[in-house]
């Protein structure tokens, strides 16, 4: 289930995700990249999450903050799974710590490491939370108070993130600075710092979940053409070599998974 956030966290959050499941066993459930980083918090004490590729070992945290994906993350849940993620905006992770975004590129953090102590407080409250409502209300005034306190972002990146948006990707490079009046160098600066990623590979992101979007409501019965192109893409091969990086499946295999929490989250 998807909602959007208070009025006042809508500039810095995209929509919370509530995401359960009530098997008991073992699920494992393949994440990757929509362009937006985000806050992952476990609802149920019993629930295990383990990754892989997880930098600090093999189990996951309590509360995690994962920043730009590059490459697809599977989690394997270990009971009851009940999971809100916090979905932010691009930027959002820059604001809160005033670090290169980049730096947070395919990583998982505790709290702590990227907060300080400044979150033990928050960690606790949200322990003693009893209700979805009062972890959102927890969740929303410690984000708040330190977006409050935030630098603000340079408003060419701004603009470039609302066109981007609007085209759903397809916008060129060219097309893209004549709007926004500066250099691409100047602009891929803003991009790594604030997000952690080129305009050029951002675009791409943007434009692949658009096609995502498109292939996912089509049938099995339609062929994978007619969403290549509604896309905007005019090289299928190009499309499906791209496709397997992100996801690590075919777009047959995606478009026969029924178990989609979200478009770029699936029970695998």
């Amino acid at each position: 289930m998807q909602f959007e956030p208070g009025k006042k966290l809508m500039p810095f959050i995209r929509h919370y995700l509530l995401l359960d499941a009530h098997e008991a066993v073992g699920i494992t459930y393949r994440l990757f990249s929509d362009g937006q980083p985000g806050i992952v918090v476990p609802l149920t004490k019993n629930m295990q999450i383990s990754t892989s590729n997880y930098p600090f070992g093999q189990q996951l945290p309590s509360m995690f903050i994962y920043g730009q994906m590059s490459v697809y993350r599977d989690l394997k849940i270990q009971g009851q799974m009940a999971l809100l993620v916090v979905v932010l905006r691009p930027f959002a992770l820059h604001l809160l710590f005033g670090i290169p975004a980049d730096a947070l590129n395919d990583g998982i953090f505790l709290p702590t490491d990227l907060f300080g102590a400044d979150v033990i407080p928050f960690e606790r409250k949200m322990a003693k939370s009893k209700s979805l409502q009062e972890v959102i209300n927890t969740i929303e005034s410690f984000l708040f108070e330190r977006f409050q306190k935030s630098s603000g972002l340079n408003h060419d990146l701004l603009l470039s993130l609302e066109l981007i948006n609007r085209h759903q990707g397809l916008i060129s490079m060219e097309n893209l600075l004549k709007e926004v009046h500066v250099s691409e160098r100047q602009l891929e600066r803003h991009y790594r710092r604030q997000i952690g990623v080129s305009p050029k590979k951002f675009m791409n992101v943007i434009r692949f979940q658009h096609f995502l979007k498109i292939f996912r409501d089509l049938s099995p019965a339609h062929k994978l053409t007619a969403a290549v192109y509604q896309a905007g893409y005019y090289d299928q091969a190009h499309l499906q070599n791209y496709f397997k990086a992100i996801t690590g499946i075919t777009p047959m295999d995606y478009q026969l998974k029924v178990n989609k929490l979200a478009i770029n989250f699936m029970q695998f």
